[in-house]
């Protein structure tokens, strides 16, 4: 009896010590890891991205995960970054991102990238948007655009899918099914940069990024969609459709006015908040409207800034020595969102599909084949 309680003692006075010594390396690890470098000084191209996004979930892997959960006309991967604190609540709520659903306004991709930077890399400091949230985030929308805005026509604003008439494109953010084609004639015309569709989520990038989002509202976790745009210096949110407001407007014209207020002091850039529908009247087929409707308790279109600090307005392209600032003053923005959010919804409130929650006019399937295949993967997301 003596021999097994001196053996016990024993392990008590070698066990804290050695836990203690384990916590030091782990912390120290931590300290010590070497994540790749984003620059800030040039505009990215797809691969560029691509490799990024790969060579930091190797280095924060508890962090985060990458999946890819749709393929481009031209063959591209759509990829989505999810982001937590590495621990396993019960049930986080999720804020949805996506970026560049239009092709021609290149600040919004790196702008995606260096949010995930300040909740991956810098995550001490911004522990708090991590607490009880987690992200995900579809850093560059609309790849096959892009890299022919970047590569062949800077003005390129579609995807590159081929249409009628030897014309080619569709505008992302006039193809989900909410008021569909309502609005402007331009709307129908295969030529046209705000050609919307042949119906209803006929592109695979609007497709991706409509089941991501009926995913996260099923599960009830899905409380804040926001959308990066250029260059309208705004902050807009539903309706967009029409011009009656919606039932928790006030929630999200404060949300909106603190982060305008808060750019203004840090930078004196002037943000515009409002309804969407008071800009430019009546757009049927945007994803802030279709995500509010289907059940995201606030929806934003973040419309950042293009000017440089010589005051110059150069919207989509703004020189290189201004994206550094441009960035992080839209940063300051999107992090002001978030935490006003937080305290509009925090973890004790419930999320609630609205009573008429149902689907809106929808002609296209999920992205089976594809989607479908990792399905199952994808679900262990929200778990």
């Amino acid at each position: 009896m003596w021999k097994a309680l001196h053996a016990i003692i024993w392990l008590a006075a070698i066990a804290g010590p050695l836990a203690e010594v384990e916590a030091r390396v782990s912390r120290r690890q931590v300290r010590h890891r070497s994540p790749p470098h984003l620059g800030l000084d040039k505009y990215m191209s797809y691969e560029d991205i691509m490799q990024y996004l790969e060579q930091l979930s190797r280095v924060y892997s508890d962090r985060l995960e990458l999946h890819d959960v749709g393929r481009t006309f031209e063959k591209r991967e759509l990829r989505i970054a999810k982001i937590s604190n590495g621990i396993e609540p019960s049930r986080k709520k999720v804020i949805f991102m996506d970026a560049a659903l239009h092709a021609r306004e290149w600040t919004t991709p790196i702008t995606a990238l260096y949010v995930i930077h300040q909740l991956v890399v810098e995550s001490r400091e911004n522990a708090y948007l991590l607490a009880n949230t987690d992200w995900i985030i579809l850093p560059l929308a609309n790849p096959d655009g892009y890299e022919y805005s970047r590569n062949t026509n800077y003005w390129w604003r579609n995807t590159r899918t081929p249409n009628t008439n030897n014309c080619y494109g569709t505008n992302l953010n006039r193809n989900f099914g909410l008021g569909w084609g309502e609005g402007l004639p331009i709307f129908r015309d295969p030529c046209n940069e705000n050609y919307a569709g042949t119906g209803p989520f006929s592109e695979v990038e609007a497709r991706v990024v409509r089941d991501i989002m009926h995913k996260l509202v099923d599960e009830k976790v899905g409380f804040m969609y926001l959308s990066l745009h250029t260059a309208n210096r705004s902050i807009f949110y539903p309706w967009v459709n029409e011009p009656s407001p919606i039932h928790n407007n006030h929630e999200h014209e404060e949300i909106a006015q603190y982060a305008a207020q808060k750019i203004l002091w840090s930078t004196g850039t002037i943000i515009k908040p409002s309804q969407g529908y008071k800009y430019g009247g009546r757009i049927g087929g945007t994803s802030v409207d279709y995500a509010f409707y289907m059940g995201f308790p606030l929806s934003f279109v973040f419309e950042m800034s293009g000017m440089g600090k010589n005051g110059v307005e150069y919207r989509f392209y703004p020189p290189e020595q201004y994206i550094r600032p441009l960035v992080q003053e839209s940063w300051i923005g999107i992090e002001a969102m978030v935490k006003k959010a937080i305290e509009k919804y925090p973890s004790s409130r419930p999320l609630h599909i609205p009573v008429n929650h149902k689907d809106a006019v929808n002609a296209a399937p999920s992205n089976r084949g594809f989607f479908g295949n990792i399905y199952e993967k994808f679900t262990s997301i929200f778990d």
